[in-house]
């Protein structure tokens, strides 16, 4: 699926990599640069609801629901809140999506990560959202929740601008699928966005997963590889930054993709990242939800948590998302104390070491003219991006806790 790239062909390899990863929160000029978009919540007002996903219309269509609803505690927010994205991101949060996601509760943190090597009738994603209801002690079986959303959300959610952006790149595909061409086509086109997106029996999904519930060949992994940087700041990734101080990337042919979202109430958070390979276009069951593999590249996830500070990152859509938490590490994210600081590391630009042939990718448009002028000077082939990843995070400091996007790529936040 991806191969290592050691960098140990270029010269000078340590002076390369220590001009391009000089730290950028040193560049006054560059950190005093105001986000064009707002990158989370504002603290001038107390925020004691977060929701973070790739659509307004869903969290609007959330905070609608659960407000009618009464003495709903986190983990029930945990199960609505997954479960809609069933309806949200058919192709990436499907039942047959890789399952990654980080929990805080109280004063403890977890990670957890859901997939199968078995290609039949495996339902990570619903296993994984009953697994973590029934380790946190939850009574309430999946089929309750399916029932609020079949009673409450009817064709309320709107297809949102990545949703459209995968039905137009496989338009073909999927017009010549009997089974999916009725929910995603109108007329000779595929729904675009902000159109109504088809509706979805929750319990048909239920019965589904029940009939092969004593198939489930799940993979439960909860393992982190602990980081310390030369500071002494120490975190834990589920990529290994041994391999990465060592120049030895982890590179995909390919740019896997993933739903993410979150959601926060005081004292407890959780941030998503659901995944899944389409090497062909299929519907599951005669279902508005597309069929895929769980054994695909998962996205680069690391927590940081000193002195009762936390800081949670996810990257994803890039060919090596590790890399890029990495370099935000080397950039000093365990040493942030605010959330502006994580955001303006966030925003910051990137760069990418890339092989077959060897070369750079870096954001120009995001460098300060001095790293363009270093870089130049390198025997080393240089490419511009117009933007490369994406990574979104969790902070929680003494100011408070909110979630943080990416400006490269389509999200929203709701606050109240």
């Amino acid at each position: 699926m991806f191969k290592l790239f050691i960098l140990l062909t270029l010269s000078s390899c340590s002076l390369f990599i220590d001009r391009i990863e000089n730290p950028i929160v040193k560049d006054e000029k560059l950190a005093s640069k105001e986000p064009v978009v707002a990158g989370y919540c504002p603290f001038d007002k107390k925020v004691s609801f977060q929701l973070v996903g790739p659509s307004g219309n869903s969290q609007k269509v959330y905070n609608d629901i659960v407000k009618g609803i009464p003495s709903l505690d986190f983990i029930d927010h945990f199960a609505l809140w997954n479960l809609l994205q069933l309806a949200v991101r058919p192709d990436q949060s499907s039942v047959t999506s890789r399952f990654q996601v980080l929990i805080h509760q109280g004063e403890k943190s977890y990670y957890f990560d859901f997939f199968s090597e078995d290609k039949n009738e495996q339902y990570p994603f619903l296993y994984g959202i009953e697994w973590v209801l029934k380790k946190f002690g939850k009574k309430r079986s999946l089929e309750y929740y399916a029932a609020i959303l079949n009673q409450t959300l009817g064709q309320k959610i709107k297809i949102g601008r990545d949703f459209e952006n995968f039905l137009v790149k496989n338009l073909a595909r999927i017009k010549g699928n009997p089974d999916l061409a009725p929910y995603y086509f109108r007329g000779s086109d595929v729904l675009k966005e902000n159109e109504t997106s088809p509706a979805l029996d929750y319990k048909a999904v239920m019965n589904l997963y029940r009939k092969a519930q004593h198939k489930q060949k799940i993979i439960v992994n909860t393992s982190l590889t602990q980081f310390v940087t030369e500071k002494g700041h120490a975190g834990s990734c589920n990529y290994d930054f041994n391999l990465y101080d060592n120049s030895i990337f982890l590179i995909d042919k390919f740019i896997p993709v993933a739903n993410l979202y979150g959601l926060s109430i005081p004292d407890s958070a959780f941030l998503a990242s659901s995944s899944q390979k389409l090497e062909k276009i299929a519907a599951i069951e005669g279902l508005p939800l597309f069929k895929g593999e769980s054994k695909v590249r998962s996205s680069a996830v690391c927590m940081i948590e000193n002195n009762g500070n936390k800081i949670w990152a996810i990257s994803n859509q890039s060919r090596d998302p590790g890399q890029h938490l990495f370099h935000l590490v080397r950039y000093g994210l365990p040493q942030s104390q605010t959330t502006a600081e994580v955001n303006k590391l966030i925003r910051h630009s990137r760069h990418l070491f890339l092989s077959d042939p060897v070369r750079l990718i870096i954001e120009s448009e995001r460098s300060s003219p001095e790293q363009i002028e270093n870089l130049l000077k390198l025997n080393l082939p240089i490419y511009n991006a117009d933007q490369l990843g994406n990574i979104w995070s969790y902070t929680k400091f003494q100011e408070g806790s909110r979630f943080i996007i990416d400006d490269r790529n389509p999200g929203e936040f709701r606050c109240q």
